[in-house]
């Protein structure tokens, strides 16, 4: 693959990408940040991108360990708190599906965005994961479980 088509990767999957971000790191400009970051990386290790076919899966793989850098250098610089709070919630009037899917932990949270919103097979995020494909059919169903008992606690009240 060379830098153009891989220009052209990027450019069309530009959404599927900030989606996968914004999994992890909630912050629109976070998000961006970690997108352009994997950009400049992948265009710097684009030698060892192996099968032109996997070239978007590569991709999702180093904008995951960017963002997954990101979150441990702000532990370090100051406490990440994982709840968005009410005020920016409403400032943003995020969707009640939104804030469920952001309320989950990121082990679950990934899987889901990248199975439902980007429509990976399980067999690509195992890859992009590093985890088997049982790991991510359960992680799946967990998440799905959890969004339901979200669902039902809401009818409830």
């Amino acid at each position: 693959m060379n830098k153009k088509e891989l220009g052209a990767l990027i450019i069309d999957g530009t959404d599927d990408f900030y989606r996968v971000a914004k999994s992890i790191l909630k912050e629109d400009a976070d998000c961006q940040d970690a997108v352009q970051e994997a950009v400049s990386k992948a265009f710097a290790k684009i030698d060892t991108l192996r099968e032109k076919k996997y070239a978007k899966t590569w991709f999702i793989r180093i904008l995951l360990n960017e963002c997954y850098r990101m979150l441990r250098q702000r532990k370090r610089e100051a406490a990440y708190h994982e709840q968005i709070s009410g005020e920016e919630i409403r400032q943003h009037q995020y969707s009640d599906l939104y804030q469920k899917i952001m309320s989950l932990e990121v082990e679950y949270r990934v899987p889901l965005v990248l199975y439902y919103l980007n429509q990976y097979t399980i067999k690509e995020i195992g890859q992009m994961l590093d985890l088997g494909d049982s790991a991510i059919k359960m992680r799946l169903s967990r998440a799905r479980k959890m969004m339901r008992r979200m669902y039902e606690q809401e009818d409830a009240v």
